[in-house]
């Protein structure tokens, strides 16, 4: 007589990295907080800061809001009008994030700056 084999308990999947949840979603079908879940997640296995993990949304936002209105020969400053016709508080929202993106690159490029004249002073003393 055989033994009697009883069904193995479910195991629980090891919980998928973000990339690979985010890869595997049907971004078609999924549902907006399903996609943002994933983003937060993918965000957290950055490595990034918090403050950079905005910075990461605040430009992907403003490039993300003037995509479809910056085509063609339009400057940046005709996709902002074309967006703002079409919808003024994403326009306003651009408008607010846009000076901190571009305060946020400058300082970087200026700690650049000055890391790499600290190391040439270095090197030449």
């Amino acid at each position: 007589m055989e033994p009697v084999q009883r069904p193995r308990p479910l195991r629980r999947a090891a919980p998928a990295s973000a990339k690979r949840a985010l890869l595997r979603m049907d971004l078609r079908r999924g549902d907006p907080d399903r996609i943002a879940e994933a983003v937060r997640r993918l965000l957290a296995e950055s490595g990034l800061e918090p403050e950079e993990r905005v910075q990461v949304l605040g430009g992907a936002l403003v490039v993300e809001a003037l995509r479809p209105y910056w085509t063609g020969d339009r400057t940046a400053e005709e996709a902002h009008q074309a967006l703002r016709v079409e919808t003024p508080e994403l326009a306003d929202a651009v408008e607010a994030l846009a000076p901190l993106l571009l305060g946020r690159a400058a300082v970087r490029e200026e700690a650049g700056a000055a890391i790499a004249a600290i190391e040439a002073l270095l090197r030449a003393g």
